[in-house]
């Protein structure tokens, strides 16, 4: 199948290109941005040829409409935006028009051309929170009182999941939604604990947070959700009625101190230290967090996580080892 990624030159999405190569599906990566160099790691390591870059944005629906009518796209997995709490209440505006207007563009753009499917990669921003249980799909995304605690972000989330689901109901546009979480790996911006953990104990570097190690998150290693898209593109569609929003996670929280004591265990001579308390700001994002039920994608989906918090972290530490040697990073870190 011929496949646009929006946001395929960013983290989750150049790992979503690449994987859909492998499985053999003709790629474009859709991205205002050239691939940079975990990009273009990221397709090399898994040996990835002829993924095309489309430069545009989904703000922009003629552009995105020629894109897809010249290179006779048949599906669209939808990863590009503007991500993360802080990001979205620096610029609540941008957020909007950025997140809401791209979906209603790729939407359209999957009505007007007869698309085949469009996968959504949502958050579990989306979610209103909860009891500390699992959270399942059917959670509440919404508070009377506060909206989404999640801020800006959250709120597109949920809009926009809520906008594929009514392009579905009444366009016959196939719409799936996965709500994925922490997904960490090569590439990744945002540090969530494990990041400068990771890569600066590869690197030789001490790592210190003041606060942060009871923040808990479902970290999810990202070939795990890679693996998700591709599963949501192939199977068959959903039943009238039938659900199409989906939890893509590992399934179980961790806190940010047992982050760092992998690790240590993982790069023997890291030197990471956290803190116990949690920041104001930590303490928002920490009502937002909770591990994710993904019984629902087991079941619909034949999905998954196919590595554990180790498995991944180790993983990642030698994806990041060879990037930095090939780069140059990591003998400048060592002689640091």
């Amino acid at each position: 199948m011929r496949v646009l990624v929006t946001g395929g030159s960013g983290f989750l999405g150049s790992h979503v290109a690449a994987a859909l190569a492998q499985a053999g599906h003709n790629v474009v990566s859709y991205d205002m941005a050239a691939p940079g160099p975990e990009a273009l790691a990221t397709l090399a390591a898994a040996g990835v040829e002829g993924v095309l870059h489309a430069p545009g944005q989904t703000t922009d629906l003629a552009r995105l409409m020629d894109v897809c009518r010249t290179e006779r796209i048949e599906a669209i997995v939808h990863s590009a935006g503007i991500v993360g709490l802080e990001t979205s209440l620096a610029q609540p505006a941008a957020t909007y028009h950025t997140n809401i207007t791209g979906m209603v563009n790729v939407c359209e753009a999957a009505r007007q051309l007869g698309m085949a499917r469009l996968v959504y990669l949502s958050s579990n921003a989306a979610y209103h929170g909860g009891d500390g249980s699992p959270l399942k799909e059917t959670d509440p995304v919404f508070s009377v009182v506060q909206g989404n605690p999640a801020g800006h972000y959250g709120t597109t989330k949920m809009a926009c999941e809520a906008i594929g689901l009514a392009y579905s109901s009444f366009h016959g546009v196939d719409v799936l939604a996965l709500r994925v979480t922490a997904i960490y790996g090569l590439g990744m911006r945002t540090p969530m604990f494990i990041k400068p953990m990771v890569e600066g104990a590869v690197l030789g570097h001490p790592v210190r947070f003041v606060t942060g190690g009871p923040m808990k998150r479902d970290y999810t290693y990202v070939p795990d959700c890679a693996r998700a898209v591709v599963r949501a593109l192939a199977v068959p569609a959903p039943a009238e009625g039938a659900q199409r929003v989906f939890n893509v996670a590992a399934g179980q929280a961790t806190a940010a101190a047992e982050v760092a004591r992998i690790v240590r265990q993982v790069v023997p001579g890291a030197d990471i230290e956290i803190g116990d308390g949690l920041s104001p700001l930590e303490e928002v994002n920490a009502r937002m967090r909770a591990s994710l039920d993904i019984s629902a994608a087991r079941a619909v989906l034949g999905w998954a996580p196919a590595f554990t918090l180790e498995q991944g972290i180790r993983d990642y530490v030698e994806r990041y080892r060879a990037f930095a040697g090939a780069t140059g990073a990591y003998s400048k870190g060592q002689a640091a």
